[in-house]
């Protein structure tokens, strides 16, 4: 942080801000009957921004049924990050969050990151759809979740795995929400579109645009096909159409990506020379594999592990990708001789993140003088990363330390603490006494703020000096201590319980809209055709208990969503040629009805390709810009992998 910075963040703690760019909306929430309101934001914020300056939060009120009027409404959380410029562009960027059911307020750093290069002109828009997140209180099984708690808390609980909820949990709380007439059926892709046109409005915008990742991509396309007003362009990454059959495709992906390596190598000289026919290498590998025939270090290597590069390239943005490691790897294990390759992969649990040995072998041709500059610039490159790591700490224990006594207060703070550590003695002496008490804590963030409920779990589970002093400290807190004991029950349960409320979350969308018109035999039937085999090694028990999981949903099929969307809206379409959730290839299916859309395919880019390569974020900006651009190839001609020829491939030649 800059001085003007640090000062600004001084001024927004102390409550005396200089100046809000939030004006125009703070009217709009005095209006009567106003939809849309403001709140805290969720913590911990991105670094650098400011609450109330550089950043807002609220809620946006939709119906929930839109036909009954005055029916419900659903408070949708969102938040703003403000434009850099003094003058921006009229039409804001709206993030679309994957999932579905995925929390944008999840990732608040990673989008501040990912979308600066808009920021210098536009407003960036996110918010929490319904059912997902900070917004999916509508569907959230209360009483299911806080029996729940803590076998869903417990290290390596099977309550949600992979991001699937498990089928007893989901019975339970598909139960309790039935019995309490939530309409489960409305929500959905199509009320999710319906409602993005009402939260730009309400927010003060008119025409905007669209950036998806994953499940935002579907929403993307939905709301081309059912509320494309004030859409002025579209970019979507990671592509998930929903006329494909995607949870049929759980083994497709991996085929895929794995094609795509054996591509890339075939069409590299140098690659294809050191090690030809990898796609054959490969398919007799996991063959061997799964006979238990591959050994390393004497012991059998299963498919998975064969796979490992290809699986890990997804998952790290900030790794450098192993790419170029792979052809030796599989080689490697297929020759069962010297392993180098292998060992330095397993060794790192196939993760390169960026090191100095990397940039200096880069420099090897330089003379002595040069190098010892490249070295001063790695110095320097490493004390500018230690000061940002401890300014954001800085910052965030500043902000911390200041809201903790302005909206909590010391006793909220004090009773916490030492209730913590009461709740540890009481693991230690019987866990099914823990087990009643945090329980009974979970239960406390659905009830009105009042001392009796603290008294009352501290009564019920504590004894001796343990219960006087919590008692003691309970009745000296005030009435704004006693809230901020409340707010910070809440925030403790709804950290334990996210794990498997995303995935609930999840499966409301997904079995509902999806699995009419996929199966676990459809996953089969699709495995079975795959070039590479075995993969269903890795993902049938994924695919299994994800429809297990949803045959305790009702299917809620509509007749036009395995339609193709047609749409002469601008459209910007990246697939990541290792992205193991969605099909690089589904980036071009996505586009084949409409008039006015472009595809690119990004080496070295996994799930979200603005995520990995630079080029692709100067590709978007400059289309927002001018959404009737049109692009040649030079983003994805300009990544090119730096194969890793194995010292023993060179011996083996002489």
């Amino acid at each position: 942080m800059d001085h003007a910075q640090i000062l600004a963040l001084i001024a927004a703690l102390s409550g005396t801000p200089q100046s809000d760019p939030f004006a125009g909306l703070r009217a709009e929430t005095q209006k009567p009957g106003a939809v849309v309101s403001i709140e805290a934001c969720p913590r911990p914020l991105p670094p650098g921004e400011i609450e109330g300056v550089s950043f807002i939060c609220g809620r946006v009120k939709v119906p929930e049924d839109r036909a009954k009027p005055g029916g419900r409404m659903l408070p949708l959380a969102f938040a703003i990050y403000k434009a850099t410029s003094r003058f921006p562009e009229a039409d804001p960027v709206v993030y679309l969050q994957g999932g579905p059911g995925g929390s944008a307020f999840d990732i608040l750093a990673k989008l501040q990151t990912a979308f600066r290069p808009w920021r210098d002109r536009r407003d960036l828009v996110i918010y929490d759809q319904r059912s997902a997140g900070l917004s999916g209180a509508s569907v959230n099984c209360a009483q299911a979740l806080s029996r729940n708690l803590v076998e869903i808390a417990r290290p390596g609980s099977t309550a949600n795995v992979d991001g699937i909820a498990a089928p007893a949990l989901m019975k339970a709380c598909v139960a309790e929400l039935e019995q309490q007439s939530v309409p489960l059926a409305l929500y959905n892709t199509t009320q999710n579109a319906l409602d993005l046109p009402l939260i730009v409005k309400a927010l003060g915008y008119s025409d905007y645009n669209i950036y998806g990742i994953s499940y935002g991509t579907k929403l993307a396309l939905e709301v081309m096909r059912s509320a494309p007003q004030g859409v002025r362009s579209v970019i979507i990454d990671g592509v998930a159409p929903s006329w494909l059959n995607l949870y049929n495709s759980h083994s497709q992906k991996v085929d895929e990506a794995i094609q795509n390596v054996v591509d890339q190598c075939a069409a590299d000289n140098a690659c294809n020379t050191a090690y030809p026919d990898l796609g054959r290498i490969f398919i007799e590998t996991m063959t061997r594999a799964a006979k238990g025939e591959v050994l390393f270090r004497g012991e059998r290597i299963s498919v998975e592990t064969v796979l490992a590069p290809v699986l890990a390239r997804n998952g790290n943005a900030e790794s450098v990708p192993v790419t170029r490691y792979i052809p030796a790897y599989v080689y490697e294990l297929w020759r069962g001789k010297a392993m180098p390759t292998v060992e330095m992969l397993t060794k790192a649990d196939f993760n390169t993140p960026p090191d100095d040995a990397m940039v200096l072998k880069a420099a090897a041709s330089l003379n002595a003088d040069q190098k010892a500059l490249v070295q001063q610039l790695l110095d320097n490159a490493a004390i500018a990363a230690r000061a940002n790591t401890a300014s954001v700490r800085a910052e965030a224990e500043l902000r911390n330390a200041t809201e903790i006594a302005r909206d909590f207060g010391p006793l909220a703070r004090q009773f916490d603490q030492e209730l913590a550590a009461a709740m540890k003695d009481l693991g230690r002496a019987d866990k099914t006494r823990l087990t009643a008490a945090l329980t009974d804590y979970a239960a406390l963030r659905l009830q009105t703020p009042g001392k009796a409920g603290l008294q009352t779990l501290v009564a019920t589970h504590f004894t001796g000096p343990t219960k006087d002093r919590l008692a003691a400290l309970i009745t000296a807190m005030t009435a704004r201590e006693v809230d901020g004991s409340f707010a910070i029950i809440r925030r403790d349960s709804l950290t334990a319980l996210a794990p498997f409320v995303s995935g609930l979350y999840l499966d409301v969308y997904a079995c509902q809209e999806d699995v009419p018109f996929s199966s676990f035999e459809g996953h089969q039937a699709v495995t079975a055709k795959l070039t590479y085999p075995h993969i269903g090694s890795l993902t049938d028990a994924t695919a299994r208990l994800f429809f297990d999981s949803c045959a305790m949903l009702k299917p809620q099929p509509r007749d036009n969503w395995h339609v193709p969307v047609e749409s002469a809206i601008p459209t910007l379409s990246f697939g990541g040629l290792f992205d193991i959730q969605t099909s690089a290839s589904w980036a071009r299916a996505a586009i084949e009805k409409m008039s006015n859309a472009q595809a690119f395919l990004i080496p070295e880019a996994g799930h979200g390709a603005l995520l990995y390569q630079p080029c692709v974020a100067q590709m978007g900006v400059a289309f927002i810009d001018n959404p009737r651009r049109k692009f040649d190839n030079s983003c994805a001609a300009s990544i090119k992998v730096d194969w890793y020829i194995a010292p023993w491939v060179t011996a083996e030649k002489k």
